[in-house]
């Protein structure tokens, strides 16, 4: 089901009812971008490296579509029934918030490439803003109905007032309907509120007025309107209303967000690092400045847990040799290109490799678009990625069933629902990519890479050429050496640079201090990596 500002609204109960009928939730995003030009991943990259990577292109690049497939187990058809909704949005500009984004090139191109409406994406996108900005709109909305006084000081500003007091009480004894107050600053323009709300105060029976702000042809004007003490009040009540579901109307998508945060349910996506920051930069706040806030903000608006499908699928390599792109892991459990791996594992792991079908899916009545021989056409379509993540989800969870199952004890079945406490021991972990660290642990200890083959060469040349450094070490030392540049450390006078050496053959120091020193290192200082943030150890 498609969802554009023009529908949003009416679809907020179905998409709630969704979000609390389901066993668990997938979604998916597309963006504008995600690397920025200085970010670069290296193999021997820190947890907080990698967080502060995906949270830059988070933070500064936009999302264009989001999707959400809902899991609803059917007791009464004993399958699932998947909601999914594929969102449209767009940061809509609004009075304190104009957000500014980036885009890169290759990203765009390729959603042109899937056909994506870039028209539809900004005309008819739904609105959103994180909801820490909307919050604080909505705070300073109830702060302007309590203002601080302004003490007039100024003989400039005692003659302003007594000028706009001596008008308003000429044009209340006047036949005229309104009155449009001469343009001034916001400074001036907070007196002329201060000293209305005075006059509005004042027992004059049944003649009052209220106040709108217009547009003038030189910005900014305050018009008075008469109407009765009991009229004012009514007015002011609607225009204080019509300002709050301004701000939530801009808003928007926050509040999906929010509903998928209150309704406790387990959260599921792929390779969900950067969709995970874009959604809470989004949505929810600025992101933290470090990688635990993070983990902790991340257990705040998904406290259900989250589980990443590429993380799981990487951990059964009997089944997908290598390939835990989305797209293999589906056809290869959907559509039967892995039936043959996944038999000899079930076989390999059970007594019963025939009882442990994977569940029943079928789209629920009126979700219909992404079914049928064309439905692949959808593909990088938020909405059908995520249908197709929690589809592999389902699929994976058996295959970690029939993996944990003790002898003798009952098979599922297809007509069974999958049990998420087969794959609790992987909740919040993320899959990370060429690199050492098996994972990102958004939920509980961090794991620790060994490192003990690392060493750090610090005091190298500052226009050292890595790639190269490496090639002549590998040389001149008869092993593989793997450099990865600290840029993090690098100065104008020198650079530094992890050294990643084989654990059967580890030269010491001043072996590999003295292989520097021939590829044109004379200053470097080799020591052992041991620790985090590239300590030195003697």
């Amino acid at each position: 089901m498609d969802i554009t500002r023009a529908n949003f609204q009416d679809s907020l109960p179905i998409i709630q009812q969704a979000l609390q009928d389901c066993h668990f939730f997938a979604l998916d995003c597309e963006m504008t971008g995600l690397d920025l030009q200085d970010t670069k991943q290296e193999y021997l990259d820190e947890i907080e490296d990698r967080y502060h990577q995906t949270a830059k292109g988070g933070s500064q690049f936009s999302l264009t579509q989001f999707g959400l497939s809902a899991f609803v187990w059917s007791e009464t058809e004993h399958k699932y029934r998947p909601r999914t909704f594929n969102f449209y949005v767009f940061p809509r500009p609004t009075k304190g918030y104009d957000r500014r984004f980036l885009s890169q090139a290759g990203s765009l191109e390729f959603l042109a490439g899937q056909g994506f409406d870039f028209n539809k994406w900004i005309y008819h996108g739904v609105p959103f803003m994180p909801a820490e900005w909307r919050d604080k709109q909505l705070r300073s909305l109830n702060k302007a109905q309590d203002r601080r006084e302004i003490t007039i000081q100024r003989a400039d500003d005692k003659v302003f007032v007594k000028s706009m007091q001596d008008q308003v009480a000429n044009w209340i004894q006047s036949q005229e309907q309104t009155l449009l107050l001469e343009p001034s600053n916001a400074y001036r323009r907070a007196i002329q509120y201060q000293q209305l709300e005075k006059l509005q105060k004042a027992d004059r029976g049944n003649q009052g007025f209220y106040v709108q702000r217009v547009s003038g042809l030189v910005g900014a004007q305050l018009q008075l309107v008469k109407a009765t003490p009991e009229e004012a009040k009514q007015h002011e009540e609607e225009e204080r209303q019509a300002r709050l579901q301004a701000i939530h109307d801009a808003a928007g998508f926050t509040a999906v967000f929010e509903m998928m945060r209150d309704c406790n349910k387990p959260a599921v996506g792929h390779n969900l690092s950067f969709d995970l920051t874009f959604c809470l930069s989004s949505f929810a706040q600025s992101l933290p400045p470090s990688w635990p806030a993070y983990k902790q903000l991340v257990q705040q608006w998904f406290p259900a847990g989250v589980w990443d499908t590429k993380h799981l699928a990487r951990q059964l390599q009997a089944v997908f040799e290598g390939d835990t792109s989305l797209g293999h892991v589906y056809q290869g459990l959907v559509e039967g290109g892995l039936d043959q791996a996944v038999a000899e594992f079930l076989a390999d792991q059970t007594n019963e490799p025939g009882k442990w079908a994977f569940p029943d899916i079928s789209h629920a009545d009126g979700y219909e678009a992404y079914q049928g021989p064309e439905a692949s056409s959808h593909a990088h379509e938020a909405g059908y990625d995520a249908y197709m993540t929690g589809v592999a989800f389902a699929c994976l969870v058996r295959l970690y069933e029939a993996a944990g199952s003790k002898p003798g004890q009952t098979q599922s079945k297809t007509s069974q629902q999958p049990s998420l406490e087969a794959v609790q021991h992987l909740i919040g972990r993320l899959n990370i990519g060429r690199c050492d660290i098996p994972y990102g642990a958004l939920w509980g200890e961090d794991p620790q890479p060994d490192r003990s083959h690392v060493m750090l060469a610090a005091g190298l040349q500052p226009d050292t050429c890595f790639k190269p450094l490496g090639e002549q070490l590998s040389k001149h030392l008869g092993v593989r050496v793997r450099v990865t540049p600290l840029w993090q450390l690098a100065t104008s006078q020198s650079s530094s640079a992890l050294l990643e050496l084989p654990v059967e053959d580890l030269p010491d120091s001043a072996r590999l201090a003295a292989a520097l020193v021939i590829c044109r290192q004379p200053h470097a200082q080799v020591k052992l990596y041991h620790c985090a943030r590239y300590a030195l150890s003697s």
